[in-house]
Order: structure tokens, then C-alpha cells, then sequence
């Protein structure tokens, strides 16, 4: 069994010695991983923990994920949830005396983050403290209470381990304390353990998720819709990465533009089509082809309008396009394609 003491906090003097004790470590790395004890346990440094009774684990290896952290801390701090959020007394001392169980060891030489947050949270430095969101500990702890398995790609990943996407969730309260863009962004731009390619700068991709959500804020209350919800309003051109987006994922319908025949009647319903038009309209948003281009097509709520952005088969956005009906876009994203290809561009 796991042996087990009281948790303490530091004082003002401990949170310098715990910031001297970080400095120590990046101009020695392979000295020793732990924190001196008078650090962690001296009266001149630390006061017992202020709310009652809580007991840390001194562990026996290191914390391999942050759902390992968010298992272990979840039950203890249960009882404090709520006024322990902010306490960078407490998150500064925990982090210090986890310090070996969550600094990033490679052949036995300590490789820490320039930034001290990562440990220890100091409200007198004013840079220090808004880093608070980089605090491993905290960070684990707070992935896991607000947001459970739909954090799954974060929480899988070691304590240090950074990135663009996390650090757009961490780092902004508005994005974090939603409970839809959450997950809207880890199931558009994660799959498995893993970003998906080109998920920063490509068409629909994060960077521009974002300006769109500032967007839609002006009329749309985004930080209290669903995924599904937030998926429905999406541009088109979010289509590429929708698949995977909401939790009950809808089929985007698919219609290939026949090529032109000389027999039969061109002015003929298309069976196919009409297929195509009435599964769009009930899910929001389709894709068409024409000669390896792809159009993803939105409806317009309020107008009912087929709306699309067209793309070249190497995926370059080559314009938007939109019809009151699908035999109009067909013949608007045919006619487009065309002209484009007359034009001899790629």
C-alpha cells in the first residue's frame, strides 16, 4: 500500500525557494530529481493545508498520463472542489512535492519547461500567474473533473506533453468551461492519440474554427450549444472535418455529377438527386463531385438556399457557389468546374 502524509501549502517565502529550486535543477539537470525535505515540510516554507484533512500519495513511480493524475486527485480533493481551483499556495506545493513524478526524465537528466508555472503558480509575478493554466498538476486535475471522456486525447498524454490544441483549450476559460467546444475541437482535429494532418492552418481548420466562433457568438450562444449543435452551424468548409465532430455523427451525402449524355432527356428528374437533395436538407450540409472537384454544401436555414464553397481535387478553395434547389447547383457547380478547367488551371 501506497504510504500517504498530510498535504501542506507554501508560504510566500517557499513559493521563492520553490522558484530558486526549479533554477537549480535546469543549471544542474542530472542532480538529484527531489525537492529538499525542509522545502516541502520546513515551518519557514509551508503551513498545514487550510481546509481540513487531506492526504497526498509519496509514489512509488511516476505519473505516466494525466488521466493517472486526474484518477488520483479527483477523489481527495472532491470535498474542496470548489475553493481549491485557484489556491496556488496549495497547487505550488503539490506540484513541487510531485515534482519527480511528473518533470520530463530522459537518461536520467531532467528536462524542464523554461517556464516555472509548470510547478509552481506565484501571484506576486504577474507573468508567472496567468501561466496558471500550465500547471501539470492542475491542469490534469481540472481535464478530468469538468470534462471526463471527452478529453480522452489529453488525458491520455503524459503530464509535460503540450501542443497547439491543448493550448487553445487550457489557456482560454471560455473555450475550457464549454461544454461543446470542447469536444467539438478534439473531434474535429484528433483521431485516436493523434492530430489530425494539417489542422492548424488548413481550410476548416483550428486557427480558423476559432475566428468562426468569435463569429458566431454575436449571434448565436455558442459557449452553451453541443457539438452537434455547433457542428449544424458550422461553414462548409468545415465539412472535411466534420466526420467525428458530434457525438452522434451524421452521414454527409454524397452526389457524383454525371457526366453529359446525348441520349435521354437532360431535363429528366434524377432519382439520385432528389435522394441527395432531401438527405442534405434534413442533416444541413452535403458534397458534391465533378472531375475529382468537391463542393461542400451547406443549406441555409432562413432561406433554404444550397450554399458551397468548391475545391480542386489537391483541395485549393477555387470559389463559392450556391442555387435555390440541387438541379441548380449541379448545373452552377458544373458550369463552374468547366470554365475552370477550359481555363487550362490546375
Amino acid at each position: 500500500m501506497a504510504r500517504e502524509m498530510k498535504a501542506r501549502e507554501f508560504t510566500k517565502p517557499g513559493i521563492a525557494r520553490a522558484r530558486r529550486f526549479l533554477a537549480e535543477v535546469r543549471s544542474n539537470p542530472r542532480g538529484p530529481p527531489r525537492p529538499p525535505e525542509d522545502l516541502l515540510h520546513g515551518p519557514k516554507y509551508t503551513r498545514p493545508f487550510q481546509r481540513g484533512k487531506l492526504a497526498v500519495e509519496v509514489r512509488e513511480r511516476p505519473f505516466a498520463s494525466r488521466r493517472e493524475i486526474g484518477e488520483y486527485l479527483a477523489p481527495r480533493l472532491e470535498p474542496f472542489r470548489t475553493w481549491i481551483a485557484d489556491r496556488t499556495s496549495f497547487w505550488s506545493w503539490l506540484g513541487i512535492f510531485h515534482f519527480a513524478d511528473t518533470a520530463r526524465i530522459v537518461d536520467r537528466e531532467a528536462r524542464l519547461s523554461p517556464l516555472d508555472e509548470t510547478f509552481v503558480i506565484d501571484r506576486g509575478d504577474r507573468q508567472n500567474h496567468r501561466g496558471i493554466h500550465r500547471h501539470y498538476l492542475r491542469a490534469a486535475w481540472q481535464l478530468y473533473d469538468v470534462h471526463g471522456e471527452k478529453a480522452a486525447f489529453l488525458l491520455e498524454q503524459p503530464p509535460p506533453a503540450r501542443g497547439f490544441i491543448a493550448d487553445q483549450i487550457l489557456q482560454s476559460q471560455r473555450i475550457f468551461n464549454s461544454a461543446g467546444i470542447v469536444p467539438l475541437i478534439l473531434g474535429l482535429y484528433t483521431s485516436g492519440n493523434r492530430p489530425k494532418r494539417g489542422f492548424q492552418r488548413r481550410p476548416g481548420g483550428l486557427r480558423h474554427l476559432l475566428r468562426v466562433l468569435d463569429q458566431l457568438e454575436r449571434t448565436h450562444d455558442v459557449n452553451g450549444m453541443s457539438p452537434e449543435a455547433l457542428t449544424r452551424i458550422l461553414p462548409p468548409e468545415f465539412a472535411p472535418w466534420v466526420n467525428g465532430a458530434a457525438a452522434e455523427r451524421v452521414a454527409i451525402p454524397l452526389y457524383i455529377i454525371p457526366q453529359p449524355s446525348s441520349a435521354g432527356d437532360p431535363s429528366a428528374p434524377d432519382p439520385k438527386l432528389e435522394r441527395w437533395e432531401r438527405i442534405a436538407r434534413q442533416s444541413g450540409r452535403g458534397t458534391m463531385r465533378h472531375h475529382g472537384f468537391r463542393a461542400m454544401v451547406r443549406v441555409d436555414a432562413a432561406t433554404g438556399t444550397l450554399e458551397g464553397q468548391i475545391t480542386t481535387p489537391d483541395g485549393r478553395p477555387t470559389g463559392s457557389v450556391s442555387a435555390a434547389g440541387a438541379a441548380g447547383f449541379v448545373e452552377v457547380v458544373r458550369h463552374h468546374v468547366d470554365d475552370h478547367l477550359a481555363r487550362g488551371q490546375t
